[in-house]
């Protein structure tokens, strides 16, 4: 990489630039993606004979790659891995061996491929380039494995350009309706849309509609659930860890919920086909982080930060922290975006807490301020007696504290609602202390 290559109208710094890529944004659907594959095309098809893992599915991708990525390391394997989105530095979408993509290659990179879409006439989104960038990078650095989680669904995403050597779907729940489809059976039809040529499909669910759309397209896959019967699941509430049992063999999970053991499955069917050992797997585990997933920010009070935003990851949240807290002992810091089911989403909060805090995410696409959550949940006859609308989650932060120290009976702040609410509350602490 030389600097000479991007030319003196190219010198632009990283901060210029990643504004300019959070600038591409699109307005309707795909159709299709007939135009991202010309584009991999034209970029001479990079990693097109590397190992794929490609994930799909509405919740627990990030950390059925996270699993991955620290197992095939611990082994001694070089892996790069493409997630989305990031929490605090666009970088963390795209690493190599854990190690975050240097700012001078994504500018190298950005310029490579938005040179190619103005010569071509092509429309590409923020997400899409980031894949591309993405790939060109991994290209360069020819690792033994590659993680790719989808974006948004996965027939018409960016990272189904690319043949994978096995296909993961996590799971299915109502999710982006909007977008993906008002039935199970639409959901799956796109989340399985990841799966081509008959390749191998390892999944973590008894859904018949995602059953039914993943023999559609291959007859090799693997339902963990039916392979590992004797699972078990158990959880460590002193360490705020999970204990996976798989044929008496036990694994230490260092994150928090029993979903996470099925997510676990999932990688650890993956390890076992390429011939990981389990003590080896067990090393993998012990360096994970996975950041926004029942992350305990603080320990006194506790302040646990979480990105569930839909009616499947908020039930898991909340089936958490009934392990650990009573009713009405955790205050809740949330927002909404709109193309969110608030009823559903707020009536899953309000089983578990008399006081939640709604905060703006005005900032963001499909964001909305405080007041104007306000407005929809009093147009859909959402009570808001529990509620105090608040844009500066700082704000509300620090009454949930005054809270806590006032009234002992409350014990634990929860931020969640999305990774945006967790990204924006990181970044306005960090600044602020």
């Amino acid at each position: 990489l030389k600097n000479d290559l991007i030319g003196d109208e190219h010198r632009k710094n990283i901060y210029e630039i990643l504004t300019e890529l959070f600038s591409f944004r699109t307005l309707k659907r795909r159709e299709n993606i007939k135009d991202l594959n010309k584009i991999y095309d034209l970029l001479e098809k990079p990693c097109k004979n590397s190992k794929i893992i490609h994930i799909a599915g509405t919740n627990g991708k990030g950390s059925t790659a996270s699993f991955l990525e620290n197992i095939f390391i611990s082994k001694g394997y070089n892996v790069c891995k493409f997630t989305s989105p990031h929490i605090l530095k666009y970088n963390e979408r795209i690493v190599f061996n854990k190690e975050m993509i240097e700012d001078e290659k994504i500018i190298y990179y950005y310029y490579f491929i938005t040179d190619i879409l103005k010569k071509y006439k092509f429309n590409l989104n923020f997400f899409e380039i980031t894949f591309f960038i993405a790939l060109l990078y991994f290209n360069e650095k020819k690792p033994d494995f590659i993680i790719l989680e989808t974006g948004l669904g996965g027939r018409l995403d960016a990272t189904n350009t690319i043949n994978s050597d096995i296909s993961i779907i996590t799971n299915i729940s109502f999710d982006h309706t909007d977008i993906l489809g008002d039935t199970l059976q639409k959901i799956a039809f796109e989340k399985a849309g990841i799966i081509k040529n008959n390749s191998l499909c390892i999944y973590s669910q008894n859904c018949p509609e995602l059953i039914n759309e993943i023999n559609k397209r291959t007859d090799k896959s693997i339902n963990v659930l039916n392979e590992y019967s004797n699972l078990k699941i158990e959880l460590d509430k002193d360490n705020l860890k999970t204990v996976v049992t798989i044929n008496e063999n036990k694994f230490i999970l260092p994150l928090f919920g029993k979903f996470q053991g099925y997510n676990f499955l999932l990688a650890y069917k993956v390890s076992k086909i390429y011939d990981i050992e389990d003590s080896i797997i067990q090393k993998g585990l012990d360096n994970v982080y996975w950041p926004a997933r029942f992350e305990f920010f603080q320990k006194n009070p506790p302040v646990i930060l979480d990105a569930a935003h839909n009616d499947d990851s908020i039930q898991k949240l909340s089936e958490n922290l009934k392990e650990l807290y009573k009713k009405n002992e955790v205050i809740f810091i949330t927002s909404f975006l709109k193309t969110k089911d608030f009823s559903s989403v707020f009536s899953k909060l309000e089983e578990i807490s008399d006081k939640i805090f709604i905060t703006s995410l005005k900032e963001v696409v499909y964001g909305l301020s405080s007041n104007e959550i306000k407005e929809k949940m009093l147009n859909l006859n959402i009570p808001t007696e529990n509620v105090t609308f608040e844009d500066n989650i700082l704000i509300a932060y620090k009454e949930g504290l005054k809270i806590i120290k006032r009234n002992p009976s409350y014990k634990a702040i929860v931020i969640c609602g999305s990774f945006y609410e967790i990204s924006k509350f990181k970044m306005l602490i960090s600044k602020s202390t």
